[in-house]
């Protein structure tokens, strides 16, 4: 029967406890965080700033008496996008009926 050496027996002992028992607050940190629940944790926003506007009683960034002034894409967005609509009704009621 082979016998075992005291300092193997120690080595593996402090190899196991190190495992087990983290030295560093960070380690234990990381661990408390990875049992966390994700539903128990407090949500943070990226901005660190408040989220609330408060109400200027402008429409849409658009001062009360001031005419809105059409942006350059917002033509060619309502073209293209009623003009889809259009083709896709046109092409629906004219698909093959395969019943």
């Amino acid at each position: 029967m082979p016998t075992i050496r005291p300092s193997a027996v120690a080595a593996v002992r402090a190899a196991r406890s190190a495992v087990q028992q983290p030295t560093t607050a960070v380690a234990t940190s990381a661990l408390a965080a990875a049992r966390r629940h994700p539903s128990t944790m407090q949500r943070r926003a990226a901005s660190h700033g408040s989220q609330y506007d408060p109400p200027t009683g402008w429409l849409f960034g658009v001062k009360p008496g001031e005419k809105y002034q059409k942006e350059g894409w917002e033509g060619l967005f309502y073209y293209g996008f009623v003009g889809s609509l259009v083709v896709f009704t046109i092409a629906y009621a004219f698909k093959p009926d395969t019943s």
